[in-house]
């Protein structure tokens, strides 16, 4: 990133997901858990597991939480082209899933 918070990006980029794995357990009337790592719990189980979502997708909701906020680790800011890519990518799939 230009201004050097590449944290405060992925921090963003991370929301999103969890935001759009919501909106997926709630378009199935899922339960919500409270935590988050319950939600991408719940996420996988519902959508990854049965094949609805590529794994590598379901990952990257787990992958996304760990370079968040919650680790502690700095990001890699040369990662963070790749991560918008799928994250793009799994936008396109929740979209795709609460349309149809």
């Amino acid at each position: 990133m230009s201004d050097g918070d590449t944290l405060g990006a992925v921090n963003r980029l991370y929301y999103g997901l969890y935001h759009a794995a919501r909106a997926a357990l709630t378009h199935r009337d899922i339960e919500i858990p409270k935590t988050h790592s319950g939600l991408i719990a719940r996420f996988g189980e519902t959508f990854v597991k049965p094949g609805d979502i590529p794994s590598s997708l379901g990952r990257l909701l787990n992958q996304a939480e760990h370079l968040s906020d919650y680790s502690g680790d700095q990001p890699d800011p040369a990662s963070l082209p790749d991560l918008m890519v799928q994250a793009e990518a799994f936008l396109k799939v929740i979209r795709t899933l609460i349309s149809s």
